[in-house]
């Protein structure tokens, strides 16, 4: 239970950055951000796993959100998009070898057709009009982060699922606040999202079998 050592100090970390985000103290954010996602890399290597793919994957996946999270502190929001994509792409290659039952597939295809239909056409829309190449990059984004979903709440895990939905929840409210208009929570409901998200797929990693 030795992963449960680095899972607890980067929750401390994670509660201190959220202070630091609605209290804008950036000075503090400025380490507690990635500190939380070098903890969690930590957790995600020691914790127990059925499948070494899966894992690593994972593992993968956390350290292009630490490069991402890096980035979009300095505000640098292309690459660290960029990044936070081949992440995804690395959550998508450990999840893609789990058996998907058909039903979860569907339910899961339903609940990104729903996203897509209601707020997803919006941010990319809004970031069109800032920029075609900004769009195309958005929209490359939520296509990713859509498969995601699909796989993860597909893989029947139910704390994979929760986790990716947590994910598509935290960047719509950023992209949303980018693209749209002021999203509710503000930075702070991002940033608590985002962190549960990561920490969520540390934790779906014994419940992911090939």
């Amino acid at each position: 239970m030795i992963w449960m050592v680095p899972m607890a100090v980067a929750g401390v970390i994670a509660l201190l950055d959220w202070w630091a985000v609605g209290a804008d103290r950036r000075d503090i954010e400025r380490w507690a951000k990635p500190g939380v996602m070098v903890f969690l890399i930590a957790a995600a290597a020691l914790i127990p796993a059925e499948s070494d793919w899966i894992r690593w994957w994972i593992v993968i996946g956390l350290a292009f959100g630490l490069i991402g999270d890096v980035l979009l502190f300095q505000d640098r929001f292309i690459p660290g998009a960029a990044a936070f994509l081949v992440g995804h792409v690395a959550y998508i290659v450990a999840l893609v070898p789990i058996e998907h039952p058909m039903p979860a597939v569907v339910f899961g295809l339903v609940i990104v057709g729903a996203f897509a239909i209601s707020l997803g056409r919006c941010i990319v829309r809004g970031a069109w009009r800032q920029s075609p190449l900004l769009g195309s990059i958005v929209a490359a984004y939520m296509v990713t982060i859509g498969a995601v979903v699909v796989l993860a709440v597909g893989s029947w895990s139910t704390v994979a699922g929760i986790a990716a939905l947590l994910f598509m929840a935290s960047d719509t409210l950023l992209a949303w606040a980018r693209f749209v208009g002021s999203a509710p929570g503000g930075r702070v409901t991002v940033m608590v999202t985002y962190q549960l998200a990561q920490a969520g797929f540390v934790l779906a990693i014994p419940t992911l079998v090939i």
